[in-house]
């Protein structure tokens, strides 16, 4: 049963999720904090606010397109062969666009922060309608952000946010620190997007960042999702 292979997936997924950061990712943040210090204070300014800006509109729902969610009766299987066809557009989108702002140089690099964010979001939004949720509701909106802040953040926050996804309820998250979830957004990926914007090279790097983040976020919702499934299945067991 398929069902069954996704359990021991989601176990294996649970241990990489909370492996010890390794010395190379502990020098690769070290080296971050180097670089920042280095970038102009229009990039952070860009980074910020744009990341806040899209967090805001999101909650409040006028950000995005609503898609009407998938009322078929399809299985989970079917469901993820759809995500990954729908992440599968996105990433190409995103490759090209990487490539072509990473080959601009710094005022181009500063136009892949929003853009790669918003194409990520739409993904997103695409995806919890296949799985048969509406994003008009408020509470939908704010699971996606949830997954996306997992996808991309480190350490002690996976686990808090991970506590959020399981607890998840119609209710809604009225405790989640948005604030908090944006800057650790902008942290996280400050690194591969200050190497895009190194001349030379910034359009290999470009498209290839944007291409690991679409994989990342990608398999992070297959197996939220997965975790939501599951339990809802053994609700109705029940």
């Amino acid at each position: 049963m398929y069902e069954q292979d996704v359990e021991e997936e989601l176990r294996r997924w649970r241990r990489l999720l909370f492996r010890k950061e390794s010395i190379i990712q502990a020098k690769a943040s070290s080296f971050q904090k180097r670089m920042n210090e280095k970038l102009p204070s229009m990039y952070h300014n860009v980074a910020t606010v744009c990341v806040q800006k899209t967090v805001e509109m999101i909650i409040a729902g006028v950000a995005f397109t609503h898609k009407d969610p998938e009322e078929r009766p399809l299985s989970l299987q079917e469901r993820e062969q759809r995500t990954r066809r729908a992440f599968a557009t996105y990433r190409r989108m995103a490759i090209v666009e990487g490539v072509g702002t990473g080959a601009g140089g710094v005022i181009a690099g500063l136009t892949d922060f929003p853009l790669l964010l918003t194409l990520k979001m739409k993904a997103l939004f695409d995806v919890a309608a296949i799985y048969g949720y509406s994003t008009e509701e408020q509470c939908e909106r704010e699971y996606l952000l949830l997954i996306f802040q997992l996808a991309f953040s480190t350490g002690e926050m996976k686990k808090s946010v991970l506590e959020k996804i399981d607890a998840y309820s119609k209710a809604g998250m009225n405790d989640v620190d948005w604030h908090a979830w944006q800057m650790h957004y902008r942290d996280y990926i400050d690194l591969p997007k200050t190497l895009q914007l190194v001349p030379g090279f910034g359009a290999f790097i470009g498209g290839f960042v944007n291409r690991s983040l679409f994989y990342q976020l990608e398999e992070t919702t297959i197996n939220v999702y997965r975790l939501r499934w599951l339990s809802e299945l053994r609700q109705i067991e029940e």
